[in-house]
């Protein structure tokens, strides 16, 4: 059964796993500078090493070494990003999906409000999903904002508001299930 801890969870590993890859592309950007330069240096480089009487180290072989390796953890690493995307795609847009809102919400200025329960934040969820969305944070869907530390709706009698949010909530995962195929 899905639930936002669960996904919080999991959007923390998307983003991490994101950074970890970005620093990748960084290490193989200048492993592949490395290995365009060397050949370019090669003959000046090792002639001036045997006329000082030095060894030439020529680190073509390792450089490609660490390219080969760089490159699996690359593909790997976008690899699991996908996988763990289209995972949270589907269990966003599960039906069986568990939202951790107190039962009473409060009414302010005519607005329902809905905290999650134990004053619980979901950030990186929400990070992740209005991304996917392509929208920004916090997510409005008709008269329903939803956001990672409260769920606000539009309209004061709290029956309509459960409605609006059924059916905003709906939407979004309608939208995501359409963006998955």
């Amino acid at each position: 059964m899905a639930n936002f801890e669960f996904l919080e969870s999991l959007a923390i590993e998307i983003k991490e796993n994101r950074t970890k890859l970005y620093d990748v592309e960084d290490s193989l950007s200048g492993v592949n500078v490395q290995l365009h330069e060397i050949p370019l240096k090669r003959t000046t480089e090792s002639t001036f090493a045997k006329m000082i009487g030095i060894g030439y180290n020529d680190k073509i072989a390792e450089l490609e070494k660490a390219k080969e390796q760089l490159e699996r953890t690359m593909a790997d690493l976008k690899t699991s990003i996908s996988k763990d995307t289209d995972t949270f795609i589907s269990e966003v847009s599960s039906p069986h999906l568990i939202i951790p809102l107190e039962e009473h919400p409060v009414i302010i200025d005519g607005k329902t409000i809905y905290k999650y329960r134990g004053g619980a934040k979901f950030k990186n969820l929400f990070e992740i999903l209005c991304e996917i969305l392509g929208r920004s944070s916090p997510l409005v869907v008709k008269d329903v904002m939803l956001s990672p530390t409260e769920i606000t709706i539009a309209v004061k009698d709290e029956f309509e508001a459960k409605q609006k949010f059924i059916n905003s909530f709906n939407e979004v995962q309608n939208t995501l299930l359409i963006k998955k195929k």
